[in-house]
């Protein structure tokens, strides 16, 4: 599995740089990484580039999106733990999309 290429993303994108074309791959990239997450499947061909602040709020994003998933499937949309997770997503994601310049790729 060490031979593996991995998809370069960078989260950096404070300048407005980044194509659609290439935030597209970048969404594409955060969903499987996301399934591979859920599934625990943690070996995914990503390598993240960017500053610490902005890689730590994509993990916590992510961990946030996977909670969220979780508190759905075992207590229901309308329980009131799964409206705490969603708040805490919520939050998670403004960070993120502030730190990166990027919108997160699971908001409609």
């Amino acid at each position: 599995m060490d031979n593996l290429v991995k998809d370069r993303v960078n989260l950096n994108n404070l300048d407005g740089q980044i194509s659609e074309r290439v935030y597209s791959k970048f969404a594409g990239q955060v969903r499987k990484a996301l399934l591979g997450l859920y599934y625990a499947g943690f070996d995914v061909p990503l390598s993240l580039f960017g500053s610490q602040k902005q890689i730590d709020s994509f993990m916590k994003a992510l961990s946030g999106e996977k909670r969220y998933m979780d508190s759905y499937i075992r207590h229901g949309l309308n329980d009131h733990r799964t409206l705490g997770t969603k708040h805490r997503l919520s939050a998670a994601v403004t960070k993120f999309e502030r730190e990166t310049g990027l919108r997160w790729p699971f908001k409609n």
